[in-house]
């Protein structure tokens, strides 16, 4: 079954069992929180994807979902250690997210876009 069907039905599980939950986004607070969402089109994880096209001089235009985004992926004409950096950069930026999410969430952080930047720039 897929991961998003999954975590509808769980949703509306609990929903249908009276709990109300908040689903925002922890990074920007405007939309829906969900993978697709956080990893690629929240406005936070846009500047990283910006900052990544940016530093390999590319342009490119980012998929709806981060399956279609790591299915399409490659590392075409830049070089052998270049074309090892670009393969990793889907997952440095995923992981960076992720962490800078789960300190907003968890840790009552404030999301700093600088060390938002730094995370994923050290990783990669």
């Amino acid at each position: 079954m897929d991961g998003k069907i999954l975590l509808e039905n769980h949703r509306e599980f609990l929903k249908k069992r009276g709990w109300i939950l908040a689903n925002r986004c922890f990074l920007c607070c405007e939309e829906e929180e969900t993978i697709d969402h956080i990893l690629i089109h929240c406005t936070r994880a846009r500047v990283l994807w910006e900052l990544l096209f940016a530093l390999f001089g590319v342009a490119w235009v980012i998929s709806f979902s981060v399956r279609d985004t790591l299915l399409g992926w490659r590392g075409f004409y830049l070089g052998k250690k270049r074309r090892k950096v670009w393969k990793a950069a889907p997952l440095c930026l995923f992981w960076a997210v992720w962490k800078e999410r789960n300190m907003i969430a968890f840790d009552n952080e404030e999301l700093s876009i600088h060390t938002l930047k730094n995370s994923f720039v050290c990783n990669l």
